[in-house]
């Protein structure tokens, strides 16, 4: 069941609206109900009501109306009716009338044993002549009425004046209820009072506070305050658009971090192309300086130092490359070409191919696969670069004359593969090992020299790797060494699976 908060707006003010109005209804008709049952509880007859409700009449009005439901209840009288006569009969005696009723020349009724001749003689003496009859002056009341119906007869005498001064309902009874009635007409209007403020309170609390934090906020962004969140448990308009503003706020906090990242990786490449750039150049200008001074004196020095500035020169190019590369892959320009590849036969192949030229150098691969068929979309001149860096940094980073590298090839579900790089070289420090991707990282501060390597290799793995949906790490092994993680999502391709050939 839905709280009234969590009510749309439009809604909530109309049920405020609603409760305003029906509130108040409620009570007058509440308020009405009392007093009609408070009237029912004072008798049957109706003069208590009468009294009450037209004082000024006295009992003259309500003595009147019995008198006609007596005339009433005689031309429709039966024998199951007998007690509406009777009580009809009761109500007139309470109003001083002595009652006679005669059913042809029975008599059915009478106030006092005997009374029936001596009313029927007073009545003859007011009005000899036969036929109904109605006297009421200042000192008594004579009634006689004949149904033609029922051929009933009544006859009704009593010392009644017509006016009569004194109220039948006494002071004190319409004191209380004169009281009662201004108590009962307080509530209601405390109620109503008290129901209003509710009501506004509550409008303002679910409105008006929500539209007050998004206006605070509103100011605090605009001041560059990202870090205070916006909340709302409700389920509204309102709290839709702070769920929203909150989102919106996230979004701003996460393209400031974003573009705070990118502001220091910009200064850090360029603090990494000007040292890097200037140890070579350092050397070209060297070179040219002893070969202008003539310290290279013999043709053969001569063409020592113009090889030397010949081969850095071919250095410089290949960082200028990587660089180029490293900021395309960062600003999503670099193209790729994919393609469905066997990564098991690619990579045998590829390594086996390659792997004289690493030996070589002094670094032994050996290659692991666990499973023989896994297709893959890659760029396979991109993802060769990514094989060729991992590689470059085992070479880089191997202890002694030699190193080994381990290439394993798991399946790790039926949707990824994954390749672990583990070599036997150095090792990362631990808390180094989240800092081996980022630009112009170098695990050995002390080999600063851009022969060794730019510090952008695992960079730009990463990158591609990220680019083909894939994810890829470094950990510690057990033994000395370093391990580098990638994973890669395989693709179905049913029954046919391209693979690539050699």
């Amino acid at each position: 069941m839905k709280k009234i908060r969590d009510l749309s707006v439009r809604n909530r003010l109309l049920f405020s609206n609603f409760t305003m109005v029906f509130i108040p209804v409620l009570l007058l008709l509440v308020i009405g109900g009392m007093i009609i049952i408070g009237l029912r509880m004072t008798g049957n007859s109706r003069e208590k009501e009468v009294s009450l409700l037209w004082p000024e009449s006295g009992s003259s009005l309500s003595l009147q109306m019995s008198l006609s439901q007596l005339r009433t209840q005689l031309d429709h009288q039966n024998d199951s009716q007998s007690y509406k006569l009777q009580e009809i009969c009761h109500n007139l005696e309470e109003h001083g009338l002595k009652l006679a009723i005669f059913k042809g020349n029975i008599l059915i009724y009478e106030t006092n044993r005997g009374d029936s001749q001596s009313l029927a003689i007073q009545v003859h003496n007011q009005h000899p002549q036969p036929g109904p009859i109605f006297l009421w002056d200042s000192h008594q009341l004579i009634f006689r009425y004949i149904s033609s119906k029922t051929m009933m007869q009544v006859l009704a005498v009593g010392n009644i004046p017509f006016v009569i001064k004194d109220s039948i309902i006494p002071h004190g009874f319409k004191d209380v209820l004169e009281t009662l009635a201004f108590i009962i007409i307080s509530i209601a209007a405390c109620i109503i009072i008290l129901m209003g403020i509710y009501l506004s309170h509550q409008l303002s609390f679910q409105i008006i506070q929500p539209l007050e934090k998004l206006r605070y906020m509103t100011g605090e962004i605009s001041k560059g305050n990202l870090n205070h969140p916006i909340t709302s448990d409700t389920h509204d308009e309102l709290g839709d658009t702070c769920r929203e503003f909150e989102k919106m706020r996230l979004q701003l906090k996460s393209a400031r971090e974003t573009r705070e990242k990118y502001e220091k990786n910009r200064r850090e490449l360029i603090a990494g192309i000007s040292h890097d750039l200037s140890t070579p150049l350092t050397s070209i200008k060297g070179y040219t300086s002893g070969l202008i001074d003539g310290i290279a004196g013999t043709p053969e020095k001569k063409e020592h130092y113009l090889a030397m500035i010949y081969q850095t020169s071919i250095t410089m190019e290949k960082l200028v490359n990587t660089l180029f590369l490293f900021s395309k892959l960062e600003l999503g320009q670099a193209p790729f070409h994919w393609k469905m590849v066997n990564i098991p036969t690619y990579l045998t192949h590829y390594i086996h191919e390659n792997s004289t030229s690493w030996q070589l150098r002094g670094l032994a691969i050996e290659v692991n696969t666990h499973i023989l068929t896994a297709v893959v979309n890659i760029d396979r001149m991109q993802f060769q670069r990514v094989i060729e860096n991992l590689i470059e940094n085992s070479l880089k980073y191997k202890k002694g004359p030699t190193g080994k590298l381990t290439i394993n090839l798991w399946g790790i579900s039926p949707e990824q593969i994954r390749l672990d790089f583990t070599d036997n070289g150095i090792g990362v420090k631990k808390e180094d090992l989240p800092k081996l991707f980022d630009s112009f990282y170098r695990a050995d501060p002390a080999r600063p020299n851009v022969a060794d390597g730019s510090g952008l290799g695992l960079a730009i793995a990463k990158q591609i790797i990220t680019a083909m949906g894939g994810l890829i790490w470094a950990q510690q092994t057990t033994a000395q060494g370093l391990t580098i993680c990638i994973e890669l999502p395989k693709v179905k391709v049913g029954s046919h699976e391209e693979t690539f050939n050699h």
